[in-house]
């Protein structure tokens, strides 16, 4: 586990080399970053994206937290000390706070500001996580989605949530299935500000393996629609399968405890994350 993250500097946009592609994008594909963008720089970028997208909560979104939800009801755990990690607005922290106390971080500062309106009862600061000084061992379950994909360095990423957490704590986490998204022709470049390095299934549980032993993994949406996906998505296909099954496994979740447990997952987001 580290002791203090490496501090980040603030002087503008670089070009990713040498060790620091490891920080950000290991690929070459045009949907990767090739900017390590500072904090203000990403700051601002998530402040836009939460107010555009957040406002109002898309069913795609809905039906994530839903899972998640599922999920940590599933644990039975008796007033589980809770962190999310990304929790832009608050939404779903307000549905958090019915296991146990919420504490929320997000690098978007006036999405901050917004879930302190909004669950006055939950815990909310805004920073990046790698940086933060946060009690060691501290939660009980550890909630992030969509996040991983866009922090610095995945791997010590990772790390960091598995020192807040408990001895038997759980990690609950979904992220853009990479092997989806780069078939998805929806999904524009990222822009100014914007980190981004999607990850595999395999290279996802190589990742939390270090740390973590995941009790489960899976799909909840597959979203592309180039190559054998643009056959697999058809909505004349989808149709026909949708009265096949009962229900569709469908980007990756799961859960997962520190090299007691672990979880990961995946789901559709709106264009462009």
């Amino acid at each position: 586990m580290p002791g203090n993250p490496r501090a980040k500097s603030d002087e503008g946009p670089r070009e990713i080399r040498g060790r620091d592609k490891e920080l950000v994008s290991s690929g070459t594909h045009e949907l990767d970053s090739s900017v390590n963008w500072d904090k203000d720089s990403q700051r601002r970028f998530w402040n836009a994206w939460d107010t555009k997208y957040l406002e109002t909560v898309s069913e795609e979104t809905l039906r994530r937290g839903t899972e998640v939800l599922g999920i940590l009801s599933s644990l039975k755990l008796e007033r589980p000390r809770i962190l999310e990690i990304g929790c832009g607005n608050g939404w779903l922290a307000e549905r958090l706070l019915s296991f146990g106390p919420v504490t929320g971080i997000d690098i978007a500062d006036a999405a901050i500001e917004e879930a302190r309106r909004r669950v006055p009862s939950g815990e909310f600061q805004s920073g990046d996580i790698l940086e933060m000084e946060l009690p060691h061992k501290s939660f009980d379950v550890v909630v992030t989605l969509e996040t991983l994909s866009h922090v610095r360095s995945q791997p010590q990423f990772i790390e960091v949530i598995a020192d807040l957490l408990s001895e038997r704590g759980h990690l609950i986490l979904t992220t853009q299935n990479r092997s989806i998204y780069v078939r998805n022709s929806r999904v524009a470049p990222p822009t100014e500000g914007q980190l981004r390095r999607w990850v595999t299934m395999r290279e996802l549980r190589t990742l939390l393996g270090v740390q973590f032993e995941c009790q489960r993994s899976y799909t909840v949406e597959p979203g592309g629609n180039r190559g054998l996906l643009r056959v697999v998505n058809s909505r004349k296909v989808t149709s026909f399968l949708s009265r096949v099954f009962s229900r569709a496994r469908g980007p990756s979740e799961g859960t997962a405890r520190p090299r007691a447990n672990a979880g990961g997952a995946g789901s559709k987001t709106p264009p462009g994350k």
